[in-house]
């Protein structure tokens, strides 16, 4: 009897032995995580950089060019980011559809962002000009900024509240002289696709008119090599992490707590159960974001923020990468932009990331009539039922193939035809 009593109290202690040392393991990792997942925020992202228009116009006295050059684009961004924080607005109003008509005819600069890019986020670019955001709307979602510099005023899109904004100046000298001579390698000259009577298109969509050319673009990157460097990106301490393959080829790396899945395609996807309850802010989420892609390889230089939503103190960023055109991705179950990062209580819980090192292969030509003809014949062959608001050309990254596309958006939708051909790739339903 005695010896039975022996054996189970020795077998308590060796049961508590290793619930305790279990116990002190899961809380040094997670003391060890998460002070290492603080000290990534201390890197200060330029929101200036990430926050920048995904598509941009200028037309000069009713000739309207497409900017197909991003530095050409960021550089007229610039510089009107610098001219509305040194110039101060003599008069801000609400302004109607019509006036925002009028706004794009002229000279004028027309500036295309990213879905959702709301004041808090645009503040750090404005940075003296926290006055006019507050005498706008505290909730506006900035879709469109078109500067008219025959009529000295900057019109503001407000597209979660349907509004439209006036700045007036009384005077843009510096603007106007910088768009006076446009460099003819960075433009394309387009024309409105709009025709009285009919609702395919609103009005000021334009395609180019000329002969286009775009690259052939591919990417240098085609799978993972996952070594220790890597791994301790992702977790503390990798001699405790499993490395599983599954039967479709992925490669996941877990510690219990965090998991690494590797697609063969250059995606990544990033699972951590880890959390600290902390209070947080949109430009705090964003800083920790992109401090999160820098240590993983992503350089804040090579992306810009083109979506933004939030929930009860939940923040999704979706990054794309800085190409001539915008780029959309068309995989199942996957949003249509290369990195994707949620922030929960102020810790990564869920970042997607597809690596791509790009490289050009010549380009393609194509005849403004052949390209106008699959536009117009496709949206004959689709069931689409809304007026297109806005439409751009760019890559769809499909089945490994950068796809020349128009990208179409409606008032709720985005749809993507294959340039070349006129079929149809998504329409959105």
């Amino acid at each position: 009897m005695k010896e039975k009593i022996k054996s189970l109290l020795l077998l308590f202690l060796v049961i508590t032995s290793m619930y305790l040392t279990y116990k002190l393991w899961i809380s040094f990792l997670q003391n060890e995580f998460l002070f290492i997942d603080k000290k990534s925020t201390n890197t200060k992202v330029d929101i200036f950089r990430i926050i920048r228009p995904e598509y941009t116009f200028v037309s000069i006295q009713g000739k309207v060019y497409l900017v197909s050059n991003a530095d050409f684009s960021f550089s007229l961004w610039e510089k009107t980011v610098d001219f509305i924080n040194s110039t101060k607005e003599e008069k801000i109003s609400e302004s109607d559809d019509n006036s925002w008509e009028y706004a794009q005819k002229d000279t004028f600069i027309r500036f295309l962002l990213g879905k959702n890019i709301n004041t808090d986020l645009l503040k750090d670019n404005f940075s003296n000009r926290d006055s006019w955001f507050r005498k706008i709307n505290s909730n506006i979602y900035v879709r469109e900024i078109v500067v008219n510099i025959e009529k000295n005023q900057i019109f503001l899109r407000d597209a979660a509240n349907k509004k439209f904004y006036s700045l007036n100046y009384s005077k843009m000298g510096d603007l106007k002289n910088i768009i006076k001579t446009l460099p003819k390698e960075d433009v394309t000259v387009c024309e409105s696709v709009y025709e009285e009577g009919k609702d395919y298109f609103e009005k000021n969509v334009y395609i180019p008119s000329l002969t286009f050319s775009i690259n052939k673009i591919s990417n240098k990157m085609t799978s993972f090599k996952a070594d220790h460097h890597f791994l301790k990106k992702f977790f503390t301490n990798i001699s405790i992490v499993r490395k599983i393959t599954e039967n479709d080829g992925c490669t996941v790396y877990t510690d219990g707590l965090r998991s690494l899945r590797l697609y063969q395609n250059g995606f990544m996807e990033f699972y951590n159960t880890i959390s600290e309850a902390s209070s947080t802010d949109k430009i705090f989420a964003l800083n920790k974001s992109i401090a999160f892609l820098e240590e993983i390889g992503i350089k804040a230089d090579n992306i810009y923020l083109v979506d933004f939503k939030q929930e009860k103190g939940e923040y999704t960023f979706y990054f794309n990468y800085i190409f001539d055109y915008p780029l959309r991705i068309f995989q199942k179950e996957m949003s249509n932009f290369p990195i994707e990062i949620n922030i929960s209580n102020g810790n990564i819980q869920y970042a997607r990331v597809l690596y791509l090192d790009l490289t050009s292969n010549g380009n393609y030509l194509i005849s403004h009539t052949k390209l106008k003809q699959s536009l117009l014949m496709s949206l004959k062959n689709i069931n689409w039922q809304q007026t297109i608001s806005d439409l751009k050309i760019g890559y769809l990254y499909y089945e490994g193939q950068f796809i020349p596309v128009w990208i179409g958006e409606g008032k709720d939708k985005e749809f993507f035809i294959n340039i070349f051909n006129g079929k149809l790739i998504y329409n959105g339903v």
